[in-house]
């Protein structure tokens, strides 16, 4: 059984507002990326940080749990920590689906065939969009638990700060863990981070 998280707990600093509740296609960023997550999973979380209460009033989840990330603040890591605690706690899931909710324009093809495709109990699959890595990453239940051990000092050896980048991607590709890259042909989704994007 797999699961989904979609981590949409940023500040948004370079789009000025919550990049959530962009506008998108006659939706919003965020909005259109649950709809395309909840159309291949039941179970979905989607992990809010800043301004939440705003975004909550403004944006349809369908059947998607909220999961609030109160240290939104020290990062991508956090939000993928409350994400898996959560998903723990409940049904026996062998795979979780990370998203990005700056990235609606993820391709339902893409979803399918990661979806469709067999792997190792310990093997990470991520897309490959012609030689670029990107989202969703497949996540066995056989990492999570050091996924949710890792603190945000855990992900760069020159930043000693809660605030440092941990980058997903480059932490499995980079470590001696297994992984499977799914090559398609053409470009990975945009992250929306500012006007500029649109």
């Amino acid at each position: 059984m797999n699961a989904a998280i979609i981590l949409a707990a940023g500040e948004s600093l370079r789009m000025g507002f919550p990049k959530q509740l962009a506008e998108y296609k006659g939706s919003t960023i965020l909005e259109t990326t649950i709809k395309t997550v909840s159309t291949y999973f039941e179970d979905a979380v989607v992990v809010l940080g800043y301004d939440s209460e705003t975004i909550i009033e403004k944006v349809d989840f369908k059947s998607s749990a909220i999961l609030i990330n109160e240290n939104w603040n020290e990062g991508i890591i956090s939000s993928i920590r409350t994400g898996l605690h959560h998903l723990n706690q409940n049904k026996n899931f062998e795979n979780v689906f990370i998203f990005l909710g700056d990235q609606p324009s993820v391709d339902g093809k893409v979803i399918q065939r990661l979806l469709n495709t067999k792997h190792d109990f310990d093997e990470v699959m991520i897309p490959k969009y012609r030689y670029k890595y990107g989202y969703p990453v497949v996540v066995p239940k056989y990492f999570w638990n050091k996924l949710e051990m890792i603190t945000q000092d855990d992900s760069s050896d020159e930043i000693d700060s809660v605030f440092g980048e941990f980058d997903l991607i480059n932490f499995f590709e980079s470590s001696e863990f297994k992984t499977k890259s799914i090559n398609f042909n053409f470009l990975r989704p945009t992250d929306f981070d500012e006007q500029k994007d649109f």
